[in-house]
């Protein structure tokens, strides 16, 4: 049993595959970088996209029609992200050109998720580093295809709202709704972060909470051990479930609010 149950969510430059008392794989340094525990696991997970993905492309480009469970789900996938998810939010003209960009935002952030189901492993996901850096990627994306799109003069003038206010009292309210909106962008890239982060990090503080239960009345009697352990058990099993529900339901929040923040700066007139 871990000494600390919560080292699942906690980055670190040591990997431990069953226990984190003993000795464990101490990652190295590539240059000015230290590798750590997150960092293989964000490799892992982009390594598995590549390697489910680029068959089922190669395959896709010849026509072919989809053929069995794998390919199909795989690609059903992709398919309610472009038709359910990218057109309504960005607009059938726009989609096609972002759908990339939103297909593999989803697919690595569910696939950190699920790694993080995994035992010995860990939840890249439920650090704010990660999430804030791919935030930041969904921000930048964002606000670069709307200057792409507009130009860099009219996507400030967006900004400036048309106000017909009496007793010149523009010159007030409008430099303050400017600032709102400013503002309001930022926070809408601090929300993706915190979504994402908080939702993970708390499911698997709960699992690990739980999972402590057992540590401490290792040395109880047992008669109050085994029940502990018993009911400990079943409450992680029924919270892992929910936990994979979880993975794939903050998947798609984080794409649907990207490809929502993305619509309304490609078209602020909407």
């Amino acid at each position: 049993m871990a000494a600390n149950p919560l080292e699942h969510v906690m980055d670190t430059s040591e990997i431990h595959l069953f226990e984190t008392q003993g000795p464990g794989i101490h990652l190295p340094m590539i240059g000015p970088i230290h590798l750590t525990k997150f960092m293989v696991l964000e490799v892992v997970a982009a390594v598995l996209i590549l390697l489910i993905f680029i068959p089922i492309a190669r395959a896709a480009r010849t026509g072919e029609p989809p053929r069995g469970l794998f390919w199909n789900c795989f690609e059903s996938i992709l398919t309610f992200l472009r038709e359910k998810v990218a057109k309504p939010c960005i607009g059938e003209h726009d989609a096609d050109r972002y759908v990339p960009f939103l297909w593999t935002m989803f697919l690595f952030v569910l696939f950190l998720n699920l790694l993080g189901m995994i035992p010995f492993m860990g939840s890249p996901t439920a650090s704010i580093t990660v999430t804030g850096v791919l935030a930041l990627c969904s921000f930048l994306v964002i606000h670069g295809g709307a200057v792409a799109k507009m130009g860099p003069v009219q996507y400030l003038k967006s900004y400036v709202p048309h106000a017909e206010v009496p007793f010149g009292m523009g010159y007030f309210l409008i430099p303050m709704i400017v600032i709102i909106e400013v503002v309001g962008h930022f926070i809408k890239g601090f929300v993706l972060a915190v979504r994402l982060f908080a939702n993970m990090f708390a499911g698997h503080t709960v699992l690990a909470v739980i999972l402590l239960f057992i540590v401490l009345a290792k040395d109880s009697a047992a008669y109050l051990f085994w029940p502990i352990t018993f009911s400990s058990v079943l409450m992680v099993t029924a919270l892992s479930l929910l936990e994979l529900f979880v993975a794939f339901l903050q998947a798609f929040i984080f794409t649907f609010l990207t490809a929502l923040f993305l619509g309304s700066a490609l078209h602020p007139a909407h």
